[in-house]
């Protein structure tokens, strides 16, 4: 299990990074030996917090940093290769594996919403489910993970044995998030299995506040059934410990002007945490960007929305949080150019490397065979890659994440 180590000697470890990995050991033990400090911490720093200034969205700290503290522990090797991911500049060779990565466990969807490339596949499908035991065999060629978004082009609980990877996953104390449509809660009692696999966060998409608009953006949905199988998630969900759902929401012309109703929605349904994304992707293919730039909403939330949003938010119990993904980067320096292609890859169903999330398809981008993914990793595809980004010549189907 976990077979690999890091890609620097001892030696040289030791002599650049043997004091922070002293340091932070003790922190990781100490906290979970007392995890009423960590909480006592984190609620100090949440108290220092402006109640009025939306934030970008965050798992719940407790169980993420728990999480990592344990997998610390217990991998030191896992703890050695996140303290050099955590200072290493960006440059074309990583001495480092990758601590967060996304794992797509199937690409096919049972919807056809209006903003997603899945749409556009036939059947709605790219290739075939990622296989359990192949999903282990990756993993345990990646000591370093700390993180799995366990989710790509697709619904994930179409996946049969979903709940099976999730809790493989976190048995190994790697966070595990996802992101689901609703549809299928009420079969086989997945919402409590869902809560019950050692999940992290479920991050439940939620396009609109009335059924027209629901169903017009999310193609061969049903409304009132995915309001009441998100209703029956947070009913079990909430009696838990901690925060496990977060409704997602994908702001586009057709919902933008019910953002309030969103807040009261969540509210209903029993969620605790909203995020706004206020970016539709191009998929990294001119077709989608044409389409996309004619269903983005016009203009940012104004200080006035983003003020009100708050106060409902803090009258409701949610917490309102604001994603921006659209000309989140620029080539001006080092600091904000786009972080994926050199910390985070995707990994597709069909186990190739793609370069991100938003590309999330091997036809548009492929990096090379997840299956030899320490040599792709400083491979020469990927360095190519991550050279135009330094050099400030954005691969075409990065651009609509860049500032123009």
């Amino acid at each position: 299990m976990l077979r690999r180590k890091v890609l620097i000697g001892q030696e040289k470890f030791q002599s650049e990074y043997g004091h922070l990995y002293e340091k932070a050991l003790q922190e990781a033990r100490d906290y979970v030996a007392h995890p009423d400090k960590l909480k006592a911490a984190l609620e100090l720093r949440e108290r220092r917090g402006d109640p009025m200034q939306l934030r970008a969205p965050e798992a719940d700290p407790y169980s993420y940093r728990l999480t990592l503290y344990r997998g610390f522990i217990r991998f030191p090797q896992r703890l050695k290769n996140f303290i050099i991911a955590e200072n290493e500049p960006k440059s074309l060779t990583r001495s480092f594996l990758p601590t967060i990565m996304d794992v797509e466990p199937n690409s096919r969807c049972n919807f056809r919403c209006i903003m997603c490339q899945v749409s556009g596949w036939r059947y709605g499908r790219r290739a075939e489910d990622l296989g359990v035991d192949e999903l282990k065999a990756f993993v345990e060629e990646q000591p370093g993970l700390i993180e799995v978004k366990l989710h790509g082009m697709g619904e994930p609980l179409l996946h049969e044995r979903y709940f099976e990877m999730v809790q493989y996953l976190s048995e190994l104390h790697i966070w595990v998030r996802t992101n689901i449509n609703g549809s299928l809660l009420h079969v086989r009692d997945n919402s409590l299995r869902l809560i019950g696999s050692g999940i992290g966060e479920v991050q439940a998409s939620f396009d609109g506040a009335t059924k027209e608009v629901f169903e017009k953006i999310r193609r061969k949905s049903n409304f009132e059934r995915v309001m009441e199988n998100l209703t029956l998630l947070n009913d079990y969900a909430n009696q838990q410990d901690r925060p496990y759902t977060r409704m997602w929401v994908l702001v586009q012309k057709y919902n933008r002007h019910q953002i309030f109703e969103f807040v009261e929605m969540a509210k209903r349904m029993g969620f605790r945490r909203l995020t706004f994304s206020l970016s539709l992707n191009d998929w990294g293919q001119e077709s989608w960007q044409a389409k996309n730039n004619d269903l983005q909403a016009t203009g940012d939330f104004s200080e006035e929305e983003l003020r009100q949003l708050a106060m409902i938010g803090l009258r409701e119990g949610i917490d309102v949080s604001i994603w921006k993904q659209a000309a989140k980067y620029s080539t001006e320096n080092l600091d904000t150019i786009c972080s994926w292609p050199f910390n985070r890859p995707y990994i597709s169903c069909d186990l190739r490397v793609v370069p991100c999330c938003m590309i999330a398809n091997p036809e548009i981008a492929d990096l090379g065979d997840a299956k030899d993914f320490k040599q792709v990793w400083n491979g020469p595809a990927y360095q190519a890659f991550r050279q135009a980004h330094l050099d400030g010549q954005v691969p075409k189907v990065c651009r609509g994440c860049y500032v123009s």
